[in-house]
C-alpha cells in the first residue's frame, strides 16, 4: 500500500506543478539520529547513530495553501553496533555510517504558520564510512574487550539506490525561517546480503524566500 502511495505522487506531481503560482527557493540544515530495522537489523545490540543533513530547497506553491515541496540533501545514515554477534566467537561495535544524496518530494498542507508534509524519497549511496570493530565475545564483560580487527566492508557490499517515505510537521515563520520535524523510514534494504532499513528522525531549520505579495501575484 505504502509504494502504491508512493508511486502516485511521483506521477501527480507534474500535473500539480503546472498548476503552482508561484516558486519559492531556499536551504535547510540539521541532525539525524538513524538506526537500523528488517530481519536483519533492529535489535538491542543495534543503537541509534547522529549525523547531519542539508541542501537546497524548492517549493512550488498554490494559493489555497498546497504546496509540492522538493529537496536535494545531503544526509548521514546508518546505526551503531553494540556487541552485535557476529558469529560463535566474535561480536560487532561502533559505528556503520553511510553517506547519501536524497531527493525527497513531499505534498504540503499549511494552515497558518503550521504544516505537515509527506511523500517519497529517492536516495544515492555516494559513500561508506563504517569503523565496526571485531571483538572477542569472551572477553565482553572486560572493561577493555580485545579488538580482532576491523569488519571490512566496501561500496559492493552495498545497493546504491534507497528508496522510501518521509512525512514531518512544522511552524514556518512570515520571514520564511522554519523548524521542521520528519520521520524517514526506509523499504528496501541498504545492504546486499542482509534485510537492513533506514530508518531515523531529523529535525531541521530552514528558509524560503518570502512569497510574492498580493500586488505582486496582480502583476503576473
Amino acid at each position: 500500500m505504502k509504494k502504491t502511495l508512493l508511486l502516485l505522487l511521483f506521477i501527480l506531481s507534474p500535473v500539480l506543478l503546472v498548476q503552482a503560482q508561484y516558486t519559492r527557493f531556499g536551504a535547510k540544515v540539521g541532525g539525524n539520529l538513524y538506526k537500523v530495522q528488517g530481519d536483519d537489523g533492529s535489535s538491542n545490540t543495534t543503537n541509534t547513530l547522529a549525523g547531519f543533513h542539508g541542501g537546497v530547497v524548492v517549493s512550488y506553491e498554490f494559493v489555497s495553501r498546497l504546496a509540492v515541496q522538493g529537496e536535494l540533501l545531503y544526509e548521514q545514515k546508518g546505526f551503531v553496533y553494540d556487541e552485535h554477534p557476529l558469529n560463535a566467537t566474535e561480536a560487532l561495535a561502533d559505528d556503520h555510517r553511510l553517506h547519501y544524496i536524497t531527493l525527497p518530494v513531499m505534498l504540503k498542507l499549511q494552515k497558518g504558520g503550521f504544516f505537515v508534509k509527506g511523500g517519497p524519497y529517492i536516495g544515492y549511496l555516494i559513500a561508506e564510512a563504517t569503523q565496526v570493530k571485531r571483538l572477542d565475545r569472551s572477553t565482553l564483560d572486560d572493561p577493555a574487550p580485545t579488538e580482532l580487527g576491523n569488519y571490512r566492508l566496501s561500496m559492493d557490499d552495498f545497493e546504491r539506490w534507497d528508496y522510501g517515505y518521509t512525512v514531518g510537521l512544522g511552524i514556518e515563520l512570515d520571514n520564511g525561517f522554519s523548524l521542521s520535524f520528519h520521520n524517514t523510514g526506509g523499504l528496501t534494504s541498504f545492504s546486499k546480503a542482509l534485510d537492513q532499513k533506514n530508518f531515523g528522525f531529523k529535525l531541521s531549520i530552514g528558509y524560503l524566500l518570502r512569497p510574492p505579495t498580493p500586488d505582486e501575484m496582480m502583476l503576473r
